[in-house]
């Protein structure tokens, strides 16, 4: 037998929301930095006067020219006394003699001024050449940069291409077409080789 009913609606038992809505929803997640180095600032330091007059040197064509110039021959000297020391006091690694040198047999004085002599006169070619070469880039370059007035790696690939161009044009057209591709792609190597951090 059923009890009777007084009319009322059935009831449904629902939670009553509470008057807090951080205890509905669970808490946002907070930001944080883990992976991040954090940023150090530091103070900018204004340039001496020294500084100032050693960048405005360095940025003047004629002072980078003959700079480059001079390490270029300094290079050169040091390439040209190992070379002529390897070259002198009898055969070469051919097998062949060194030019000026007699099938004889020579005392150790001989040899050594053999090797002398022979170091003195390959220095001072190989210092022409890496002298010239030194100043003709670093020349061009400066040139460039400033026509452009851009610091990029294309200065080095101009400048890189004239300095080849040039010290080739004497072996003609096709040598100097040559030698501006192959300066040019080893300036760019080089100049992107030193980039990277």
């Amino acid at each position: 037998m059923s009890q009777p009913n007084d009319g009322a609606a059935p009831t449904s038992f629902s939670p009553v929301p509470s008057a807090d809505p951080s205890a509905q929803e669970p808490p946002a997640p907070q930001p944080t930095n883990k992976g991040k180095p954090k940023k150090e600032y530091r103070q900018i330091q204004m340039p001496t006067p020294e500084q100032i007059v050693q960048e405005d040197m360095m940025n003047n064509c004629g002072i980078r020219t003959v700079m480059s110039g001079v390490m270029g021959m300094g290079l050169g000297l040091v390439f040209g006394v190992v070379m002529g020391s390897m070259d002198a006091g009898g055969a070469g690694m051919d097998g062949n003699l060194a030019p000026g040198v007699e099938a004889q047999k020579q005392t150790t004085r001989q040899v050594f001024r053999q090797m002398l002599l022979t170091a003195r006169s390959r220095s001072w070619t190989y210092a022409k050449g890496f002298g010239a070469v030194g100043a003709l880039f670093a020349g061009s370059e400066c040139v460039i940069e400033k026509m452009r007035a851009k610091h990029d790696i294309y200065n080095s690939m101009y400048a890189g291409c004239f300095a080849g161009g040039t010290l080739a044009a004497s072996a003609g057209p096709k040598a100097a077409c040559a030698g501006c591709l192959t300066f040019g792609a080893f300036s760019a190597i080089i100049d992107k080789f030193l980039e990277q951090p």
